[in-house]
């Protein structure tokens, strides 16, 4: 018998996504078009994000990385 693989998976609802990014202060830079696609480089808007992924840095912090909404971009995340 095959055992699945359990994964926690924290999402956040299309409509909640503004709140979260003004919580993170991400909301203007995401507006301005400041933030990058980690993968393709694509210009990431609230209308385009697929995956916001909370990594730490060298220095312990949180720091959020956002990936468009293409699957190829999304892929490493499907598990």
């Amino acid at each position: 018998m095959f055992k699945r693989k359990k994964i926690q998976i924290n999402a956040v609802l299309d409509t909640d996504i503004e709140n979260l990014l003004k919580k993170t202060n991400q909301y203007e830079s995401i507006v301005e078009g400041k933030v990058l696609c980690k993968n393709c480089q694509t210009i990431i808007t609230p209308q385009n994000i697929g995956i916001i992924n909370p990594n730490k840095s060298s220095d312990g912090n949180i720091v959020l990385e956002f990936y468009c909404d293409k699957l190829d971009c999304s892929q490493n995340f499907i598990v």
